[in-house]
């Protein structure tokens, strides 16, 4: 089973899960924002095993294989690197 993470609970990350639920071997075991309420309310539209305010809390709890980053561009760096580091 892929493990997929998403960060970032805007519109476009609802666009992300509908496409990931409908591959084969891959789960969605957690979604990560900033805003509490933009997390549970992404956990609670798809099968989404867990949510989190925390980046750092997301990688170590769920291990992805695979981390779609939907936040604004500018912010991708940052939190690719924290993807590849943890």
């Amino acid at each position: 089973m892929l493990k997929i993470a998403i960060v970032g609970c805007g519109k476009i990350a609802d666009s992300h899960a509908s496409v990931i639920q409908r591959i084969p071997g891959c789960e969605i075991v957690g979604v990560c924002d900033k805003e509490e309420l933009m997390a549970i309310q992404m956990y609670e539209r798809f099968p989404i095993k867990r949510y989190f305010t925390d980046i750092g809390k997301l990688l170590e709890e769920t291990q992805p294989d695979v981390v779609h980053i939907t936040t604004p561009p500018q912010t991708h760096l940052e939190i690719g690197l924290q993807c590849l580091e943890g």
